[in-house]
């Protein structure tokens, strides 16, 4: 949806533009005041689709993914749906945490089947939504569901790194 808004206020401000373009050449072409101040009213509606684009990607987006990165802060359990996993590698449950701050950073006591680094940065606003994680072989994904304490993260993941098609999912919880 965003997309589309954005497609129609790019075509709109530039139509908008190009005829207030076209009105001023011809104003000054003819050294008419009343046709230049007509160009300027019109070059109005260019200077507002443009800055609501401006507006949406430097305040409105960056507030909206601090005040995600606040309310998805905290302590992370791993779901009881994990069980494959640990029961490979022999873990219980209760040692795998995943803590994520505020400021960007996060810890991570777990198994690397996951993909997760122990400790590293990550933030919101990724694609379709997912959070993104920075480590030391390019990115992982989660995708984040719920809000507050209710929050969760899921993960992807697999048990053979040559095995594309055996893709898991692992869930933590907001302790």
């Amino acid at each position: 949806m965003e997309s589309i808004l954005f497609i129609f206020l790019i075509g709109f401000g530039g139509l908008f533009l190009t005829i207030s373009l076209v009105i001023l050449l011809i104003g000054l072409i003819k050294k008419s005041s009343k046709l230049k101040k007509i160009a300027l009213g019109i070059g109005i509606i260019p200077i507002l689709c443009f800055g609501l684009i401006g507006f949406w990607y430097a305040i409105a987006v960056p507030s909206f993914n601090n005040s995600q990165m606040e309310d998805f802060a905290g302590i992370y359990i791993l779901h009881k749906s994990g069980t494959e996993l640990l029961t490979k590698n022999g873990i219980d449950r209760n040692q795998i945490e995943l803590t994520l701050n505020s400021d960007g950073t996060y810890r991570f006591d777990g198994i690397e089947a996951i993909g997760l680094d122990k400790n590293g940065t990550w933030k919101t606003g990724g694609i379709d939504g997912m959070f993104e994680f920075d480590v030391q072989h390019g990115i992982e994904f989660a995708n984040p569901s719920g809000s507050g304490d209710e929050s969760a993260l899921s993960f992807k993941y697999q048990m053979d790194k040559g095995d594309w098609e055996n893709t898991k999912s692992i869930l933590f919880v907001k302790r």
